[in-house]
């Protein structure tokens, strides 16, 4: 599966937008609909998270972003990088790498002070300048009133989280965001290493819904919503 993000510059000094090229934006659209009118879905929160580092879990997150939030006004997305080890988001979409989720749920800062615009329909709230500090971020008591106000203020949410089998992030935060798309590379990742990633989410509470399989030499990539 072929990932493309532009950024096309805005007058005025506004900052840059983030899009897909026509393709990728077909591709997105098709797993959009999969994702959110699956029927598997207990809520407007994802989670998108690979068994492994190097899936292209983030940029599935940010291209799925990308892609409900087109046309620009129909829906609100949220796109939350709580990719704490290693948060990429802001890179893709060139914005701020803080502050961000680690603010909000360490220093008690509003959510909507920290919202990075994206396009009409997306924002982006990035990992934050102390992202380093994980494990405290995501114990943090305030994690289920963050994502609660943020379902008050977005149609959907797309959060990114590290690599299931490498650090319990993922795991830890499928108690609050249980829905889970899983992400891996085809032809490379070993379906133990899938396997055991579907376990421990489940083992946390998360139900993964669907799986993308990257990296396809097919011609159309076909997205395989099934169990594991």
């Amino acid at each position: 599966m072929t990932q493309v993000t532009t950024t096309k510059a805005i007058p005025n000094g506004q900052p840059a937008r983030a899009s897909l090229s026509p393709k990728a934006q077909n591709i997105y659209n098709s797993l959009w609909a999969s994702v959110f009118y699956s029927g598997k879905v207990t809520s407007k929160i994802v989670m998108v998270c690979s068994a492994v580092r190097q899936e292209g879990a983030s940029t599935t997150a940010c291209a799925l972003a990308l892609a409900g939030s087109v046309p620009s006004g129909a829906d609100r997305v949220a796109l939350v990088d709580f990719n704490l080890r290693a948060p990429s988001l802001h890179k893709y979409l060139k914005l701020k790498p803080g502050p961000g989720v680690a603010e909000i749920l360490i220093e008690g800062r509003d959510p909507a002070s920290v919202a990075q615009r994206v396009s009409g329909g997306l924002d982006l709230y990035s990992a934050g300048n102390e992202a380093g500090r994980s494990l405290e971020i995501l114990k943090s008591q305030n994690v289920k009133e963050f994502f609660r106000m943020l379902s008050e203020g977005y149609d959907y949410i797309i959060v990114d989280a590290a690599a299931v089998n490498h650090h319990p992030d993922a795991q830890i935060l499928a108690s609050t965001v249980p829905d889970i798309l899983l992400v891996a590379r085809a032809e490379q990742t070993p379906r133990e290493a899938v396997a055991q990633a579907k376990k421990r989410l489940e083992a946390g509470a998360g139900s993964v819904v669907g799986m993308v399989m990257n990296m396809r030499t097919y011609p159309i990539p076909k997205f395989l919503y099934k169990r594991v």
